[in-house]
């Protein structure tokens, strides 16, 4: 009904879209599933070419290089790109598509550095099912690229909230995002031992949130929640005592602490980030527009704040340059240089058109 509506108010104009576990506006929030979310681009200079993949049943990352390839024809190196992907790839057995693996095939067949951001799309906060609207229907296992002009530029703020709560722990058996072995012994039997408590139900699903975060710096030098990417417990398998993650790019030999979410930590990052996004610049630019993608899980009714860091971010936000968020699954932003998949984070991303 509401494609159908927008294509009869706006014929022949693209209608590109998805499903989102919630929706973030200057005035309102929520998490429902009855809210709608709209941007709408007027100016060429600003608006983005489309380019979809249907493919991501078949394989993440080849569907990533078929939407690279497509792309990489038509745009300039620098191109600024949203990536947006159906994060559901089955329900039971609990199974995602993987950001990481979209994210390398992209890159692949674009064969140039490209500044990325994006995120998965699900329906609601229980990873039940994710969906795109595309070539003018809904469509299930399916990533778009939004490419823009040579004249828009993205800088992002990218919003923390969890902080190490473990010493050290050694991967020493991992299969792709399963993790079977941490310091040589069962990994749930590791992570339970450190909690004091379950991790998992009889189902496998966590009655807790929890990540496994990985320093980018010296381990052993202090840090802070920016020097850490961290990675969803999704599952458990007591019969095997594995832990299934959200991404699969963490490798035997990679040093991991347990990180669990710090309210404070994430509402001020909140308000830090929303300051630093306003008060960027971009010399002969002008800011039209703002995205925040904010990880489901930090929404109240999951982290267990009573206060919403998204309303902290739009009461924050004060520059009045239009602006639109939605809850995803993963989120995609530049950290240290490079476009990679972030979990637990927002990433508010403003972007910019060069002045004529």
């Amino acid at each position: 009904m509401l494609l159908e509506t927008l294509n009869q108010t706006l014929p022949g104009v693209p209608v590109i879209g998805g499903s989102a576990a919630g929706v973030i506006a200057t005035s309102a929030l929520g998490c429902t599933g009855l809210e709608v979310g709209m941007v709408a681009f007027f100016d060429p200079a600003v608006t983005p070419k489309v380019h979809a993949t249907y493919e991501l049943l078949e394989s993440d990352y080849e569907a990533g290089r078929q939407l690279g390839m497509s792309a990489r024809g038509t745009h300039a190196p620098a191109s600024a790109v949203l990536l947006f992907y159906d994060s559901v790839r089955a329900f039971q057995p609990r199974q995602l598509h993987l950001a990481g693996s979209v994210l390398d095939g992209f890159r692949s067949g674009w064969q140039r550095e490209a500044l990325v951001i994006g995120g998965g799309l699900l329906t609601d906060l229980n990873l039940s099912d994710g969906w795109m609207l595309l070539d003018g229907s809904v469509r299930r296992h399916a990533a778009a690229a939004l490419v823009f002009p040579p004249g828009v530029s993205i800088s992002t703020e990218v919003l923390h909230a969890c902080r190490p709560v473990s010493a050290y722990m050694t991967i020493t058996r991992i299969e792709g995002a399963e993790v079977f072995e941490l310091d040589g012994d069962p990994a749930l039997d590791v992570i339970e031992e450190r909690i004091g408590q379950p991790l998992v139900d009889s189902a496998g699903h966590p009655t807790r949130i929890l990540t496994l975060g990985e320093k980018l710096d010296d381990p052993w030098e202090v840090g802070s929640p920016e020097d850490y990417v961290n990675r969803l417990i999704l599952t458990g398998n007591r019969s095997v005592g594995s832990v299934t993650l959200f991404e699969p790019d963490f490798s035997e030999g990679t040093m991991v602490q347990l990180m669990q979410n710090d309210s404070q930590i994430m509402l001020d990052s909140a308000r830090d980030g929303a300051l630093a996004a306003m008060q960027a610049t971009a010399e002969g630019t002008d800011p039209f527009l703002r995205l925040y993608i904010d990880c489901a899980g930090r929404a109240s009714m999951m982290s267990g704040t009573e206060t919403e860091e998204a309303k902290v971010v739009t009461e924050t936000l004060s520059d009045g340059v239009p602006f639109l968020g939605f809850y995803s699954g993963v989120e995609i932003a530049p950290v240290r240089g490079i476009s990679r998949p972030l979990d637990w984070t927002g990433v508010l991303a403003t972007l910019r058109v060069q002045r004529s």
